[in-house]
Formats: C-alpha cells, structure tokens, sequence
C-alpha cells in the first residue's frame, strides 16, 4: 500500500516562558502574562499556553506573537544575476581593429 504524505505547515515557533511542578502555578503565570498584555498596544498579538511536559514530568508556559501581527519587511523582488552575466558585453574589444595589418 502507497502511503500519501500530506504537506505540513509549520508556524511560528513558541518559545519556553517558565517551567512550573503543577498546572496552576504554570496557569497563574500565564493569566499574569495576559493581563500585562491586554492593556499594551507593544504586545499586541501575544499569545501564551501551558503544556504539559511528560518527559519532565512539568508544565511549561510558552508565548509567541501571533505570526500575522509580525511586521515583515517587504523585499524587492530579486533579479536572477544569470541573465546580468550571459548578456554583460565586453566593451574592452572590439569587432574590427584598424591598426591590424595584413
């Protein structure tokens, strides 16, 4: 049997805030971040979650902004070089050189 692999989309990445032995000193954490938050127009589009970590054993409390309130730069669009190079005439010589004799 074939199996079809499915594009997966990616987003921003969540960075680790805090780590915390139970879920509701990570849960008071993440309220204390969102109400600094509400009220600043510089942390608009901050997101915050907590996750539970098995591995550890502990609950983490990640944050991001949200990958659409991110100002991107707008870049140019890029010329291809190749084209700069296949087409760039040598302008140090000539077709017809007079002073050659015969």
């Amino acid at each position: 049997m074939e199996e079809e692999s499915t594009p997966t989309h990616l987003g921003k990445k969540w960075k680790n805030d805090s780590f915390h032995s139970t879920f509701e000193q990570a849960d008071a954490i993440r309220q204390k971040l969102l109400r600094i938050w509400v009220d600043n127009p510089v942390h608009e589009g901050m997101e915050v979650k907590v996750k539970y970590m098995p591995s550890k054993n502990r609950f983490v409390v990640k944050t991001r902004r949200h990958p659409d309130f991110d100002m991107k730069p707008q870049r140019e669009t890029k010329k291809n070089g190749k084209g700069k190079r296949r087409n760039k005439k040598n302008t140090d010589r000539t077709k017809f050189d007079p002073t050659a004799g015969f």
